[in-house]
């Protein structure tokens, strides 16, 4: 029985189902952060990540936000331990997770502890536990996709800090995207799923292909520049966003099957890895004073074209709408 919306039967969540691709294609971005109020898709969005993945075979792991340190890295296997007279450990969840993904809903939700071994691992790329007489050690480098509810609190800062793509969910649908909702539930639940297999086994070859395509696509520098200098102007700090918003616009232009980076993939990576992250609005351009009237002298020599092509301005930032910059600003 279908539980959840296929991933492209989603209606009105296309940032979010952009962010979830470009981890798909890339998964150096380590991870996406889903933020929106109770009902609105973000489970759906998550769960529809594994079928992206383009194999049944990598894992899919679902962590509670009620999880204990013991479930959550692993620990002592009592059965075992007392059928085999000696002691067996057993993988956590995140160690199960290793290849694949993690899910995580409602990460502000986390206990102080939990947080901070999941910081752990992520740095780490392991599992290690040492108690009295057991020793752990297992590989856990893996995506995580988490999501919460802004009313309940927000989540670590260095927990968002790890990932690095942030995407809000819409938070009111007007009548007519609540009427294509109900049209693809019961649409697909009288088919059991099937309706969209099309659909999806596109964007699992899309996917692949442009995994393919990623090492072939290059930024410029220029670009690159654009990037940090809009990340400056929003007073984003640290070159871990830089990295991250570098590899989202070449994983966008990948999905688009190029193999150049262009303006749309860096408006893309500038509000999915730069605004959510944005600390304050970017400052007006002073006004410059009227220029002085002319000399009245004769003519100079033109400039050689020499000395005009080693002058450039400086890279335009990436403004996106002011009212995202004022959704960023509000929900820190």
């Amino acid at each position: 029985m279908i539980r959840h919306l296929p991933f492209p039967a989603l209606v009105g969540l296309d940032l979010a189902q952009q962010a979830l691709l470009l981890l798909a294609v890339e998964p150096r971005l380590r991870g996406v952060v889903l933020s929106a109020a109770a009902g609105t898709g973000k489970s759906s969005l998550a769960r529809g990540m594994r079928h992206l993945l383009g194999s049944a075979e990598v894992p899919f792991v679902e962590v509670p936000a009620s999880i204990d340190v013991e479930n959550l890295l692993g620990g002592l296997d009592l059965e075992a331990t007392l059928r085999n007279g000696r002691i067996v450990t057993q993988p956590g969840v995140l160690a199960r997770a290793h290849g694949g993904v993690a899910y995580v809903d409602g990460i502000n939700l986390l206990t102080d502890g939990s947080a901070n071994l999941l910081l752990a691992v992520l740095d780490e790329g392991e599992v290690r536990v040492e108690r009295e007489g057991m020793s752990l050690r297992a590989p856990a480098r893996f995506s995580l996709i988490a999501s919460y509810d802004p009313a309940e609190g927000q989540p670590r800062r260095h927990l968002l800090d790890r990932v690095g793509l942030i995407a809000p969910l819409p938070g009111g649908a007007d009548a007519a995207q609540r009427m294509a909702v109900i049209r693809r539930n019961l649409l697909t639940l009288a088919n059991n799923g099937h309706t969209w297999d099309e659909d999806q086994r596109f964007l699992e070859g899309l996917v692949q292909t442009a995994r393919e395509q990623l090492p072939l696509v290059s930024i410029r520098d220029e670009q690159i520049e654009q990037l940090s200098v809009t990340a400056l102007m929003y007073g984003v700090e640290g070159h871990r966003v830089d990295l991250f918003a570098v590899r989202a616009a070449c994983a966008a232009a990948a999905l688009e099957l190029r193999d150049e980076v262009n303006a749309d993939d860096l408006q893309l990576a500038a509000r999915l890895v730069i605004l959510p992250r944005a600390t304050q609005m970017p400052s007006p351009p002073p006004d410059e004073p009227p220029p002085p009237p002319p000399p009245e002298a004769e003519p100079e020599e033109p400039e050689s074209s020499e000395e005009e092509e080693g002058e450039s301005a400086p890279p335009e930032p990436l403004l996106p709408p002011p009212e995202q910059i004022l959704e960023a600003l509000e929900s820190q």
